[in-house]
Order: C-alpha cells, then structure tokens, then sequence
C-alpha cells in the first residue's frame, strides 16, 4: 500500500472511532517570524507557548531578507555564507543565536525545529547598508521584469533565480545552517520567482540564450519551463546535498496553494512534482482563506499530488486583506476541521505573532486543539 494511502486509511481509523476526536498523530506546526526572536526570553516565550498550546513542530525564520539570525560558520565553514547580522539582531550581544537557543529549548520541550529560510526575496522595504549584505555585492544579480527594470533594493528585492550563481550562493549559505546546527529541519519560503514578469535580469536571459538559443519570451512555454526548472534544480541540489550532511534532515518548502495556476503558471513553483519525485518530505500550501470549503478543495489536491510526502495545510489567524484583528478561534478550529477532513497530515498555523495576539485576548490551548497528537515520524516518510 502506498504510503499517502496508509496515511488516509490510518488518518480515517482515528477520527472515526470517536465522533469529534482528535487524531493521536497530526502535525501541528507554527510559523515563528524572525521580529519575535529578537531576545533569548522571546525566543523561550515563543517556544513555550508553542508547546503550552499543544503545537509539535516549530518553523523558525533564520533567514529574513539575506540576513542572519544566527551565527554564520558557527562550527565550520565548509560552506561559504558572507551574510550580515539581521537587522532584528541590532543591539544584541554578538553571542546571541536565536537558531541555536530555539534549538535547544524546543527539543527540550518535545518540538521539531525546522530552520525557515527566504530563499530568493532578498530585500523587504530597506535597502540593506552593510556592504556584506548580498545586493550591495551583486547588484548584477537582483531580478528585472519583462521590460528591463530592475527591481528597488529599498523595496522587495529578489534575486533571479536563472542566475546560476545565484543559485550556487543561495544553496551554500542554507547548507552552512544545516552543517552547523541541529535543525530537524530546512524550511524553504520564497522558493519561487516573484512572479510571471519576473526574472529577467541580463546575465538570465544570456544564460537563457546560451542553452536554448532562444530569446526571452514570457508568452513562451519554453521560457517558462526553463524557469520552473531553474527553482526545481535548486530544491533538488538543496535537499541532496543537506541529506548528505544530515541524512534525517526534513526538507520542507511553503508554496502556493493553487497548484496548478498560481504556484505552476505564475511563480514556477512545481512542488507536486517535488513532493512526487522526493525533492521535498513535506508541502506546507499556503491557504491563506477564510473559505473553509476553499481550504479543503486545496488541502485534498495537494493530499492527491503528496506521493510518498506528507502536507501539512497552512491557515492564517487573520484576515489579511483588511487586517483586521486575528479570526475568532471557532473560525479556525472549523478551518482545522476542513484541513483533516481533507486528509492532510498536519495542520500550520501563520503566525506566532497573532497567536500570540489571540493568547492576550483569552484564548486557551483547547480553542485550537483539544487534545496532544504525535507528529507523523520521520522514519515513516
């Protein structure tokens, strides 16, 4: 029997033997951003509370916008990793590693920690001043749209994944976290273009050129292909050479959840094919709606496409449209429901930050879950 196949038979024995039960093995992960791990009591307040509220898994973001919220060749330097101290580390003693304390609180409190990386978007409404920062040592690197312009770095700068370089940078600064910390495992956020008329800096489009003999065409399949295959390239060098240091290491990527329009089509985002072929264990979609039926339609795709990975659905707390305050925590355990109804095998929460929010206003760990749950175990992947 397939593995997914088990996966839904064992999900189906579970939540039926008692009507509103909860599954014993459920992943339930929180995404912790990097401005709540500006602390060592923040980042304990954080990992407590994930616990506390019955969370099993912790993706902690290390790597903001090219930057560092840990310490860089902390053991060895195999791997080369230039980067800057995050700016959320501005005034922070230089022995302060959030990574490493969120390490080893979270394992002392029985939760997977997953190092949450933003791969390509590089800049996030500043423009970086240290000059080790990697826009202000490549700027020949930073993306352009269809039209020639090359993206602001005092706004959301990404780096052009039909880059080879780009891609070689990239992989070895991840694969110096993974050489260097304990991570349960390597989240991969922003592991995509930046969209449809995205990627078109000089030294692409020649690259482009180079292998097809083709110019540069968005209306083009060819094009297109080449790009989905320039992000997959990447997981796929990515999770082999992490496995190689850590053979147990979970590779995980936050992607979009339409798959075959906005992820496929519009970033190039081919992750059915990488959950299909093993490039990743685990798909966390992104189904940011407050549609509970939405939800479920996105969650059982992805559950059809999961191969031999696992999916563990993300929902939001917030409306972020309007941003009102966060949901009603009815509102999110219905969201819940639709995600095991629809055979996930886990459950994401985006973010600590509104969490946290729904915490000071009176919610109690039985709002979200009602019961523990295991998380589904690596040796079973």
């Amino acid at each position: 029997m397939k593995r997914a196949a088990a996966i839904l038979l064992l999900h189906a024995l579970l939540t039926s033997a008692t009507a509103g039960t909860e599954p014993v093995v459920e992943g339930r992960g929180l995404w912790i951003p990097a401005w709540e791990l500006t602390s060592p009591a923040a980042v304990r307040s954080a990992i407590i509370q994930a616990a506390e509220y019955r969370f099993n898994a912790v993706f902690v973001q290390v790597r903001y916008r090219g930057d560092a919220l840990y310490i860089p060749h902390r053991y060895t330097s195999y791997y080369a990793n230039p980067e800057p101290r995050s700016i959320y580390m501005k005034g922070r003693p230089e022995d302060f590693d959030p990574l490493a304390l969120a390490v080893e609180e979270g394992h002392a409190w029985g939760l997977s920690v997953h190092a949450w990386v933003t791969c390509f978007e590089v800049t996030g409404g500043f423009a970086p001043k240290d000059e080790n920062h990697v826009v202000n040592r490549h700027p020949e690197w930073v993306s352009c749209d269809r039209w020639g312009n090359r993206m602001g770095v005092g706004h959301r700068a990404w780096l052009d994944p039909g880059i080879p370089e780009v891609r070689d940078y990239t992989a070895s600064v991840l694969l110096d976290i993974v050489s260097n910390y304990e991570v349960d495992g390597l989240h991969l956020d922003y592991v995509r273009y930046e969209g449809p008329d995205m990627g078109f800096a000089p030294i692409a489009v020649s690259e482009y050129w180079v292998r097809t003999g083709l110019k540069a065409n968005p209306e083009d399949e060819e094009w297109n292909t080449w790009r989905r295959d320039n992000v997959t390239d990447f997981v796929d060098r990515v999770q082999r050479e992490a496995r190689e240091i850590n053979p147990e290491i979970i590779i995980s990527a936050a992607v979009f959840a339409d798959r075959a329009g906005d992820a496929y089509d519009g970033v190039c985002q081919d992750w059915g094919r990488w959950l299909e072929e093993g490039l990743i264990d685990l798909a966390l979609p992104m189904s940011y709606s407050l549609n509970a039926d939405k939800i479920g339609r996105q969650t059982a795709d992805a559950v059809t496409h999961a191969g031999d990975g696992l999916v563990y659905t993300g929902i939001a707390l917030r409306n972020y449209n309007d941003g009102s305050k966060p949901l009603d925590p009815a509102v999110v355990r219905s969201h819940i429901e639709a995600v095991r109804a629809a055979g996930a095998d886990g459950v994401t929460i985006f973010s600590y930050t509104d969490l946290r929010e729904m915490i000071l206003a009176g919610m109690t760990p039985d709002d979200l879950f009602t019961a523990p749950a295991e998380e589904p175990s690596p040796e079973e992947w």
